[in-house]
């Protein structure tokens, strides 16, 4: 529903993109996805033993959307909203 000066969804929604970066120590397994961005090798110190892997860095697309105080206020809509 639009209203008067509303611009619509694209007003509220807006793409982009976080990066997610962790350790692992089967680079094959967790670099196979087309959304690595980095991949470093690295050793660290786990309970006193030092372990040889790599710092993955991914990028995932998202939405950010902002609900408006209105919308989320009515009715059974604050069940489905996680905020």
């Amino acid at each position: 529903m639009h209203r008067e000066g509303d611009k619509g969804a694209q007003e509220f929604e807006k793409g982009t993109t976080r990066r997610h970066t962790f350790f692992c120590i089967n680079k094959t397994r967790n670099t196979s996805n087309e959304n690595v961005i980095v991949v470093v090798p690295k050793k660290i110190t786990l309970f006193g033993r030092r372990v040889k892997g790599w710092l993955v860095t991914t990028e995932e697309p998202v939405i950010d959307k902002i609900i408006p105080l209105e919308e989320s206020m009515r009715g059974d809509v604050t069940l489905h909203d996680p905020e």
